[in-house]
């Protein structure tokens, strides 16, 4: 069964879609960033299903793979961090490099990317997963602070 039917899956995404939509209609900064910290990713999986269905009939939508390259470049902090992540352990553990647009053209679409070998490969390598959830699940000084433990 494909990571991205699993029901479990499916409930996280749900929940992030959720969030995001209590966000978007927080009226306070304090209550943006306190929904923002509560939004996290089990997975790349959950992250780039929640990036497609988020976006989804926006003129950010991310639909292929060249569309979550440009997300996570324009927007650089976390998700930068997220796919830089991802793109730098497959290429220094399995030699493959999703920045090959030769191989991964950036119009491949995001469901097969994720949906995929390589990212179900990923997802199922224990030291990816538990570096992954360090990063997602990082707290300085006991506050939410995603990712600034990761440096490439």
């Amino acid at each position: 069964m494909k990571h991205s039917n699993k029901n479990e899956t499916r409930q996280n995404v749900d929940k992030l879609l959720k969030q995001y939509k209590d966000y978007n209609s927080a009226i306070t900064d304090s209550d943006k960033e306190r929904i923002g910290d509560e939004m996290t990713y089990a997975d790349p999986v959950v992250w780039m299903m929640y990036k497609n269905e988020a976006y989804a009939g926006t003129h950010h939508s991310i639909d292929t793979l060249g569309a979550l390259k440009e997300h996570s470049i324009d927007h650089g902090g976390i998700c930068a961090k997220r796919f830089g992540y991802i793109a730098h352990f497959l290429k220094t553990n399995s030699n493959i490099d999703i920045l090959d647009t030769e191989i991964y053209p950036d119009s491949m679409d995001i469901k097969e990317f994720y949906d995929g070998e390589i990212i179900s490969n990923l997802i199922s390598n224990i030291d990816f997963i538990n570096a992954w959830q360090k990063y997602e699940y990082f707290k300085l000084d006991g506050k939410v602070a995603k990712w600034q433990n990761y440096t490439e």
